[in-house]
């Protein structure tokens, strides 16, 4: 009885969820190429983990006349955006150690905006999103199920993952196939889930905001940025994105968020202004995405 119920649940859950299924795969296929060409682009250093905020910031302010904004992508490369010294607005990746510019960032490809449009929500808008976060969902379901058969089948777990007897070829790998895909499988399911649920606010998405003390901020002592604490403690790899002060003013500041923190750091006195810890949802979130998506180094 318990082997027909887990059986017809994987066939009707398989049925039923079989082209919104396919077509998220081989949308999700094409996308998983994209990620790879990134990494492929001439723009991440060699020592790049062991490149400090200390070294990096004072070389890069050299080269700009102005920078508002660093972001460190998931390729490692950096981004700054800012006027260069011919006052022109720009957007570049550049070696944080040199300053030197390396290239322009280019908007993603017609094709995979299209590819990606149609994977997230089948060009049905908030509609798409709920049945492709749907499908993520009934394939989680099918994999248990399926887990749930192979158990049966194989007379245990431990033997979960021992010789299959071949009684036909489609039944036989099905099974195999079904194994060796399980972790993949599990992985693309249970994030695509988890990011559905927070894209419909069924798991609250909680954002950080540093609330500084004016009033408290100190002036003095001066140092150099390559004196900041903080700075020469921080690398690059964990950063995320740096907000740089609009003005020399002492009420103006840095905003660093790093992979796991949001910090203030006084722009005169390398002092921590505010130190805020990113929930566990934000994190789950972020690690999702990487896992989603490939674009994790």
């Amino acid at each position: 009885m318990t082997i027909s119920v887990w059986r017809y649940s994987h066939l009707v859950l398989a049925i039923s969820s079989f082209l919104l299924i396919a077509l998220a795969s081989i949308t999700g296929i094409i996308l998983a190429f994209e990620p790879v060409s990134l990494k492929t682009l001439p723009y991440k250093v060699d020592n790049f983990n062991q490149i400090t905020l200390a070294e990096t910031l004072p070389v890069l302010k050299k080269n700009f006349e102005e920078i508002t904004d660093l972001t460190v992508d998931h390729n490692q490369f950096v981004v700054v955006k800012g006027i260069n010294t011919k006052g022109d607005d720009v957007t570049v990746y550049v070696d944080p150690s040199t300053g030197k510019t390396l290239g322009v960032p280019e908007k993603q490809s017609e094709f995979f905006q299209w590819v990606t449009s149609f994977h997230r929500s089948l060009f049905l808008n908030e509609l798409g999103r709920f049945f492709v976060g749907l499908t993520a969902f009934l394939l989680l379901l099918i994999t248990v199920s399926g887990i749930a058969l192979i158990i049966q089948r194989q007379r245990g777990i431990k033997r979960f993952f021992t010789k299959i007897i071949r009684e036909n070829f489609f039944q036989y790998y099905h099974v195999t196939l079904g194994r060796i895909l399980l972790i993949p499988i599990l992985i693309i399911t249970i994030s695509g889930t988890y990011l559905s649920l927070v894209r419909f606010k069924i798991i609250p998405e909680h954002k950080v905001s540093s609330k500084v003390d004016l009033d408290s901020i100190k002036s003095d002592p001066k140092k150099k940025l390559t004196d900041f604490a903080v700075f020469k403690n921080t690398s690059l790899a964990e950063v995320n994105q740096i907000e740089f002060p609009f003005s020399e003013d002492v009420e103006d500041y840095y905003t660093i968020k790093l992979k796991d923190r949001e910090l203030t750091v006084n722009q005169i006195t390398g002092d921590i202004l505010t130190e805020a810890l990113y929930p566990t949802t934000v994190l789950l979130t972020e690690l999702s995405l990487d896992l989603h998506t490939g674009r994790t180094n």
